[in-house]
């Protein structure tokens, strides 16, 4: 927290106020300020939470502008890439949108309640952005991934759950679960190669950064980011909530 910000504004508050018998600003130096401020923080510490609570709350409302902004500029790139796997239902009437990490225990956490909730709702479209943030096992997932969708059929999805099943994902871990799903491992390693592999990720990175996505898993419902792990009932009326207009 930027106590020093704080207290700065705090005295320039003070300063600005007329308080009982407070020197004029013009006469007072920066240590007498400090003294001021500090004297009035310690009889009136609540002060400090309420500021606290202030700037989350603003810094909050400008994360929801930027993201609503981000979403609003770059529909195309969240929506129609053209590579990025889309489960559930294609034709839904309600797209979620789910920038994961292989290796990110809360995306793993709740793989099952979006396996579950296109099961049990069959309007859920689910668009996949990999976005390797946590290690370099994380960024060759995301291009096996990637590179496993050439060849085709539901390789890739079962090759997706797989690894997110996964209780540790290391090199070794990702070619043998590659092999496990039924694809060509051979393929898989020189198709992970090819330079377009790499700049997707790469778009997608620079997407999620002008979105304001700075963690996993983070999802996109309509014109809000919803960021971090929710649970089956969450998904559900964060779906309901969109499908109901609100």
């Amino acid at each position: 927290m930027r106590l020093n910000a704080f207290l700065r504004a705090a005295g320039t508050a003070l300063i600005l106020t007329p308080v009982g018998a407070l020197p004029a600003a013009a006469e007072m130096d920066r240590a007498e300020v400090e003294k001021i401020v500090r004297e009035y923080l310690l009889a009136n510490p609540e002060i400090l939470n309420e500021m606290i609570a202030e700037l989350q709350e603003r810094e909050q409302m400008s994360a929801a502008e930027k993201a609503k902004t981000g979403i609003a500029q770059n529909k195309e790139a969240l929506y129609n890439d053209g590579f990025s796997h889309v489960a559930g239902n294609p034709n839904g009437d309600v797209t979620l949108i789910e920038f994961f990490d292989y290796r990110c225990g809360y995306c793993r956490k709740v793989r099952a309640d979006l396996v579950t909730l296109m099961e049990q709702d069959s309007g859920v479209r689910l668009i996949l952005k990999e976005l390797p943030i946590l290690s370099e096992a994380s960024h060759e997932a995301a291009k096996a991934a990637i590179a496993a969708q050439n060849q085709g059929g539901d390789l890739y999805w079962k090759f997706h759950q797989a690894m997110l099943e996964a209780d540790g994902l290391d090199s070794a871990a990702i070619y043998d679960i590659a092999a496990g799903v039924g694809l060509d491992v051979a393929r898989l390693k020189t198709d992970m190669e090819d330079p377009a592999v790499e700049k997707k990720i790469e778009q997608t990175h620079d997407l999620a950064s002008k979105i304001g996505v700075d963690g996993t898993p983070a999802f996109i419902i309509g014109d809000k980011l919803v960021p971090g792990a929710l649970d089956a009932d969450g998904l559900k009326e964060l779906v309901e909530a969109q499908r109901s207009g609100g």
